[in-house]
């Protein structure tokens, strides 16, 4: 019952996990990745090497990883002040003068120093040093210390009182990435986490009240906004698990299930925690009823965040794992009147002109923000007004947007002016609109009709009779005249104030077009019997001519069949001639067989 409400309870921090992380901005330390601890769950553990504490009547407490070794703390005795014993394994292939040694195997120890049971300890690679929390007092002095080690040797150098000496430290990691240490106070403080500068100054404390949810704590590192702790439930008849706490949002966000391979969950009891390289984790742990302990290894991924926020818009949600080295694109619209006025990624204004619609993070190495900020798009007013005409009513659009605006006059009127903001336009004389293509601020219109002047056409005929008189037009309109011609007259001249004019397309009337003033219309139309005696002699001519041709052809016709006949009859003459000649050489040569 017990394992099935610490499965209920995983899956429940995690997703308080994801909740959270959008709730909560993280302070102002700088994180440069995240590890995948939800896959803590799942996660493979190998076991990299076995040995022994060196001191057979000790214990093993803490390890942490330097450049060059694996760290073991071995406690003498928890009861009395017998030094306790530091065990260096070689962490890489080559020692630190380059000459080759098998990876993990032991280097040397140094056995000097009591250090009040070393709960926990660390490595700062800035001084080089190693930080060691003790958590019991047989030595009153050593309440709430803190004792510095020289990483390379493993020479105790002295130790630091942390605060006013009221807690002791159960465990200590140096967060690299803010150049700070983070210790867990004892069970009086409830398991506080203690934040200090690379003094041991007290920063701030984050009290979780853990008391009663967990027995005791063995060790923890940090990584990024997660301390990854390794609380010791054995005593609870819990099976090893690993806990996950979000310093950003001050809670526990995971809990799970620690297996080890090789052994029974209850053979096994981890006692040192520590992080290799971003996402290698190394742990130590003992292997009960013996004197050896083991280190394990796991990789978790490192992934990465995105987190996203926008005002007066949309943008995609925030991403909070996002695996390392991968590619994530933010895309954002803004709302209905409003544009994109700034965009700042990681507190750095980016060019919104190159980037209109969204933004790709490329190959992910660290945490980023992203931030959209739309402004309200100014709106502006074309205030219109016509006389003697209609024009579009008063129109209003969004800055940089183009607006036309429509006008027309009254039935014989015509635009005579044109006022925008103030000042008169010049005119063609055949506008209808005016187009305001990039609005920057208010304007105005003002279109002014002006009646269209008339003119009189008076039209006068010579063999025909006008219809109209007289006819008044406006300005540019156009006349047909109506004039009926005498009989057998047809139009012949045009004269427009006395001024002959071309008949050219013209049958009995004239089109007028575009009509400018004043004037005075002759039409003369002319008798038409003439032009029919011309037509019918030049038919006349035609037809004798055609009649004289068609005499000609048959007369050459008859000229070439008499030909014929003459070319056919000596033909004819010839062949009888020959006929003849045969006949009487076969007379002749009968007579001759006689």
């Amino acid at each position: 019952m017990k394992q099935k409400l610490i499965h209920t309870y995983n899956y429940i921090s995690l997703l308080l996990t994801f909740i959270l992380s959008v709730l909560f901005v993280l302070p102002a330390e700088s994180v440069s990745g995240a590890l995948k601890t939800s896959d803590l769950e799942t996660t493979p553990w190998s076991m990299v090497t076995e040995t022994s504490i060196v001191d057979t009547s000790g214990q093993l407490q803490s390890m942490c990883a330097t450049d060059q070794y694996i760290v073991c703390l071995v406690n003498g005795d928890k009861n009395t002040t017998k030094p306790d014993t530091l065990i260096a394994f070689y962490r890489n292939s080559t020692d630190a003068n380059g000459n080759p040694v098998e990876q993990y195997s032991y280097a040397f120890h140094v056995t000097e120093t009591d250090y009040e049971h070393g709960n926990g300890m660390t490595y700062n690679p800035n001084t080089q040093e190693i930080a060691i929390a003790g958590l019991f007092t047989n030595d009153p002095s050593n309440a709430g210390a803190v004792f510095i080690v020289d990483a390379n040797t493993l020479r105790f150098k002295r130790k630091v009182q942390v605060g006013n000496g009221s807690m002791n430290y159960f465990g200590i990691d140096y967060d690299q990435e803010n150049d700070r240490y983070i210790l867990m106070a004892n069970r009086i403080a409830d398991y506080a986490f203690v934040f200090t500068d690379n003094n041991f100054q007290i920063t701030d404390i984050l009290n979780l009240r853990l008391s009663h949810s967990r027995s005791s704590f063995q060790d923890f590192c940090v990584t990024g906004d997660f301390i990854i702790s390794i609380p010791y439930m054995q005593r609870e008849g819990y099976m090893n698990i690993v806990d996950v706490y979000s310093i950003s949002q001050q809670a526990r966000v995971g809990s799970y299930y620690l297996t080890l391979p090789g052994h029974d969950s209850f053979d096994v009891e981890p006692e040192g925690i520590c992080q290799l390289e971003p996402g290698h984790l190394m742990m130590a742990a003992i292997v009960k009823g013996t004197t050896n302990f083991k280190l394990y290894d796991t990789h978790l991924p490192i992934i990465h965040s995105v987190i996203t926020s926008a005002e007066n818009g949309t943008i995609t949600e925030s991403a909070l794992e996002l695996p390392e080295s991968s590619s994530h694109t933010v895309s954002y619209d803004c709302a209905e009147g409003y544009r994109l006025a700034r965009l700042i990624v990681d507190g750095i204004d980016q060019s919104i002109t190159d980037y209109p619609e969204s933004y790709t993070f490329m190959n992910l190495e660290a945490d980023h923000t992203i931030n959209a900020i739309f402004e309200e798009i100014p709106r502006y007013t074309v205030t219109t007004s016509a006389e003697h005409g209609t024009i579009t009513e008063n129109s209003t659009a969004y800055e940089h947007e183009s607006v036309t605006i429509d006008f027309t006059p009254e039935e014989h009127y015509e635009l005579s002016s044109l006022t925008i903001d103030g000042e008169t336009v010049n005119l063609n004389g055949d506008e209808t609109s005016y187009t305001f293509t990039d609005l920057t601020a208010d304007h105005t219109v003002h279109a002014i009709f002006t009646a269209i002047p008339m003119y009189t056409l008076q039209i006068q005929a010579e063999h025909g009779t006008v219809m109209e008189t007289t006819i008044s037009l406006y300005r540019g309109d156009s006349y047909t005249t109506r004039v009926e011609p005498d009989r057998f007259c047809r139009l012949t001249r045009c004269l427009v104030d006395g001024k002959e004019v071309s008949l050219k397309y013209v049958s009995q009337n004239v089109k007028l077009r575009n009509i400018k003033g004043d004037h005075i219309i002759t039409l003369i139309y002319e008798p038409v019997w003439l032009y029919v005696l011309i037509i019918v002699l030049l038919s006349l001519l035609l037809f004798t001519i055609i009649l004289l041709l068609l005499h000609l052809r048959r007369k050459k016709k008859r000229r070439q069949r008499a030909e014929e006949l003459r070319r056919m009859r000596r033909e004819a003459r010839e062949f009888y001639r020959e006929l003849d000649e045969m006949e009487e050489k076969q007379s002749h040569r009968t007579q001759d067989c006689k």
